[in-house]
C-alpha cells in the first residue's frame, strides 16, 4: 500500500519533469537551427536559382509540418473508436427514447426555479471534492472560498438549495475535480473513452471520476447502491431539464456527431485544466 502511494505521489512530478526536459531540448534544437540558418545565409549568393527554390520548398514543408504538429496537440488518441461509437449511439438512443421524454414530463411538473434549487443542492454536495482538489493543486485561496461556500450554503442556504454565497457575497464556485488535478501534475488524457450512461471521458478523467466518488459526502453514509443510482438519475434528469435542446442543436448540426462531441469534450477539459 505504501509503495502504491509513493508511485501515485511521484508519477505526476515525473511527468512534469519529462515535459520540462522536452521543452528545454526543443528550445536548444530551435536555437541550433537558427544559428545554422544564419551561417548558411553567407553562401546564398553562390546558390543557383534551382537550389534556392528547393530551400524555399523545404521551408514551406517545415511550416506545414509544424502546423500539423500543432493541430495534433489538440487531438486525443481513440484506439477504442468502434466500441466508443457503439456506446455513443447507445447513449444517443437512450437520450431520445428515455431521458428526453422523462425530462419533458419532469419539466411540466417542476418549475424552473425549483430545478435551479435542485441543481444548487447537488452542486453543494460536491464542495468537499472541490476543497480537496484545490488544496492538491496549491490553490489555498480557492479552497478557503469553497469551504466558506459550503458552510454558508449548507446553513443559510437551506442545505444548499439556495446559493447564498454567490447571490449575497458573490463567492463563486471553482470547478476543480480529480481529473483536473491529475492534469495539473502533467497527466495527459491518454485515450478517449465514451462510457455507457456516463458519456464522453478519457483515461485520466475516468480515474478522476473514481477519485471524485470517494470524495463525495454520500460515500460516508450507510446508503445502498440503489439510492446512489437513484440520486444520480434524478440529478441527470434535472440537469437535462435545464439544458433541454442543447444536445440536439449541437449534434444535429455536426457532420459527424461522434467526432464533434469528442473534440468538444477534449477542448472543454483542456480549458478547465489551463484555467
Amino acid at each position: 500500500m505504501n509503495q502504491f502511494k509513493t508511485k501515485i505521489y511521484i508519477l505526476p512530478r515525473a511527468c512534469v519533469l519529462v515535459v520540462l526536459i522536452l521543452l528545454c531540448v526543443t528550445n536548444v534544437w530551435a536555437g541550433d537551427t537558427s544559428d545554422l540558418s544564419s551561417e548558411s545565409q553567407t553562401d546564398v549568393t553562390f546558390k543557383t536559382d534551382e537550389a534556392a527554390g528547393d530551400v524555399e520548398d523545404e521551408a514551406w514543408d517545415d511550416e506545414e509540418n509544424w502546423d500539423d504538429e500543432w493541430e495534433e496537440g489538440d487531438t486525443i488518441a481513440d484506439p477504442l473508436e468502434p466500441l466508443n461509437r457503439f456506446f455513443f449511439h447507445f447513449n444517443d438512443k437512450l437520450y431520445y427514447w428515455v431521458l428526453k421524454p422523462v425530462t419533458r414530463v419532469y419539466s411540466g411538473i417542476i418549475p424552473e426555479e425549483l430545478q435551479i434549487s435542485v441543481r444548487n443542492f447537488f452542486d453543494n454536495l460536491r464542495s468537499p471534492t472541490r476543497v480537496v482538489n484545490c488544496l492538491l493543486q496549491g490553490q489555498v485561496k480557492d479552497s478557503s472560498v469553497e469551504v466558506t461556500r459550503f458552510v454558508l450554503n449548507s446553513t443559510l442556504g437551506i442545505i444548499g438549495f439556495v446559493d447564498f454565497a454567490k447571490d449575497v457575497l458573490d463567492l463563486r464556485s471553482t470547478r476543480e475535480d480529480t481529473g483536473q488535478t491529475l492534469g495539473f501534475y502533467g497527466a495527459g488524457g491518454g485515450f478517449y473513452i465514451n462510457w455507457p450512461f456516463l458519456g464522453p471521458s478519457n483515461f485520466r478523467d475516468s480515474l478522476g471520476m473514481v477519485g471524485d466518488a470517494f470524495l463525495h459526502p454520500i460515500i460516508f453514509l450507510d446508503t445502498s447502491n440503489e439510492v446512489i443510482i437513484g440520486m444520480w438519475t434524478f440529478e441527470k434528469v434535472n440537469q437535462t431539464a435545464l439544458t433541454l435542446g442543447d444536445y440536439e442543436l449541437f449534434t444535429e448540426t455536426a457532420l459527424d456527431p461522434y467526432a464533434a462531441v469528442k473534440d468538444a469534450y477534449q477542448q472543454y477539459r483542456n480549458g478547465l485544466i489551463e484555467e
